[in-house]
């Protein structure tokens, strides 16, 4: 028995062909656009890369307590890495790590710079080591150890520990009041004491002024400088501000 072969309508079979060709058009773009950007990924990796774009200097702004070479090598970034591949956030903190420095940034600089700039604390008070002074700044941050303190530096005594560089102060609040002081009231402050659980700001020239806490700071310091103007250079013991609308002296 003998088949009859099927016969294929000649427009089914262009069509057949056409959508073959199609499907080969359609792979082949696709081909191209793979192999396009796998040598796009591959320039940019080697651009990158390239010793043009590598960390060729370390440059340090706003240093001053600390050398550059400090903060260089805090950074952790190498000589020859690349740029384009240092992470600024974590080389930041890094450098913030260190006990003078409170802020830092960082910025890739073309063709081969990286700029780290920093900005120290300020120092606002100290407190008397066995050996020297430690510098504390507004934040309670203890900055440095130092042979002696800065002129205008406020003592903080009566701690019950004694903190170490890179520590936080136990009693937070006097060094933040130190800064929060108006000007006519700073400069007669020379030490805070906190050995009470309160804070007592004592006069350079004699007497004291009780703070209480930290609450209220500008209130507070309004008080006090009415009192003091009012007193005159009459002798007091004391001046309690702790409630600022009602202060009190006492002889």
């Amino acid at each position: 028995m003998t088949t009859t072969p099927v016969r294929i309508d000649p427009r089914i079979r262009k069509r057949r062909i056409e959508v073959q060709r199609e499907a080969g058009r359609r792979r082949l773009r696709v081909l191209l656009v793979l192999m396009t950007v796998l040598s796009l990924a591959g320039l940019a990796y080697l651009t990158v890369t390239s010793p043009l774009l590598d960390v060729d200097r370390i440059e340090v702004v706003g240093a001053q307590h600390v050398s550059a070479d400090e903060v260089r090598a805090a950074s952790g970034v190498h000589l020859h890495a690349p740029l384009l591949f240092v992470d600024s956030g974590s080389v930041a903190r890094r450098v913030e790590r260190l006990p003078w420095i409170a802020h830092a940034s960082v910025h890739g600089v073309l063709p081969g710079t990286l700029r780290i700039s920093v900005v120290e604390y300020a120092p606002v008070a100290y407190v008397r080591a066995p050996t020297g002074v430690l510098l504390v700044a507004a934040n309670a941050h203890v900055i440095a150890r130092a042979a002696t303190p800065d002129h205008g530096l406020v003592e903080i005594r009566g701690l019950r520990a004694l903190p170490g560089v890179g520590d936080l102060l136990a009693a937070a609040d006097a060094p933040s009041i130190v800064a929060k002081l108006p000007a006519a009231l700073a400069e007669q402050v020379g030490s805070i004491d906190v050995s009470g659980g309160a804070l007592t700001l004592d006069l350079r020239q004699g007497g004291e002024i009780r703070f209480g806490n930290a609450r209220d700071a500008d209130a507070k310091s309004a008080a006090a400088l009415a009192v003091l103007r009012y007193l005159g250079s009459a002798h007091f013991r004391y001046i309690d501000v702790s409630t600022p609308q009602r202060p009190v002296s006492h002889d």
